[in-house]
């Protein structure tokens, strides 16, 4: 029997920041803690990519205001280098917004929020901010205009009653408290589950997408294996360190790192088709290389 897609899985909060820009407006608000103006549009699941042949990313909901601009994620498994993926979706995001010819004043205010299950800093806090300040003067303002918040939703109960304590209860265990916004969330959540054939294509794909992940894992574990192995035949330090390198730079280990940076950047077909395809690997190698 099918089940219930969550809040927290993206096809589910793709399509309720999309469609319903009022509870989008509420949950930015609930997470950064400031007002936050009248949305002017959601573009879900967008892809930017800084320039031709680079890194793209895929932006869960890219949110406009009158005066800001704002990426809110969610994250439901932990990510290697979580700070410096946040460094290229800023980077990625100015450069999108600064038109040939303008001035740097003309980006506007942004906002990066990442909502994860997980705490991906293993502090234990609920809520991680990062602003830029002057190490030797904090007196001194950079004006750079932007903000990076990361909530850990496994850590909710640390936070004081209130909206973000909510929030992130139900992000955890989908119980609604008795604020608002999480009972609008669960009364769209419900809504949207009654599209059936939407609900059960968002089902294949997590599918789908969670085999990749499991599969980029397990050659991952295969390459650094057969590096480690390699490296004790040779029965020296140097035999030892140069297996384990040779190991992890290619075959199982380099297919592994290859298929979460596809499904990182959200092109699954890419995934699954490098998966068997040789020479199409090695496009896609060359693609992400420069």
């Amino acid at each position: 029997m099918s089940r219930n897609l969550l809040f927290s899985e993206y096809p589910m909060f793709d399509r309720i920041m999309e469609e319903r820009p009022d509870l989008c407006r509420r949950v930015l608000e609930t997470a950064l803690g400031v007002p936050v103006d009248e949305v002017r549009n959601v573009v879900a699941e967008r892809t930017l990519q800084p320039r031709v042949g680079s890194h793209g990313v895929r932006l869960d909901a890219w949110v406009r205001t009158s005066d800001a601009l704002y990426d809110v994620e969610m994250q439901t498994y932990s990510r290697e280098g979580l700070g410096r993926r946040m460094r290229y979706y800023q980077g990625a995001m100015d450069t999108a917004m600064l038109r040939p010819g303008a001035t740097y004043d003309s980006l506007p205010e942004s906002f990066i929020v990442f909502i994860c299950l997980h705490d991906e800093f293993k502090e234990g806090l609920p809520v991680y901010t990062f602003d830029m300040i002057c190490d030797e003067s904090g007196s001194v303002v950079l004006g750079h205009g932007f903000k990076w918040v990361v909530l850990n939703a496994s850590a909710w109960e640390m936070l004081p009653d209130g909206p973000l304590r909510g929030l992130l209860r139900y992000v955890a265990t989908e119980e609604v408290g008795g604020d608002g916004l999480t009972a609008d969330l669960a009364a769209a959540v419900e809504a949207a589950n009654e599209d059936a054939p939407w609900r059960e294509e968002s089902l294949v794909m997590l599918t789908l997408e969670e085999d990749m992940r499991a599969q980029g894992r397990l050659l991952q574990k295969k390459g650094r294996e057969e590096g480690l192995a390699e490296g004790r035949a040779e029965g020296r330090a140097e035999g030892r360190a140069e297996g384990r390198a040779a190991g992890r730079a290619e075959g199982a280990d380099q297919l592994g790192k290859l298929i979460a940076q596809l499904m990182d950047a959200g092109r699954f077909e890419d995934a699954r088709r490098a998966a068997t395809d040789a020479e199409y690997r090695e496009e896609l190698l060359e693609e992400l290389d420069s």
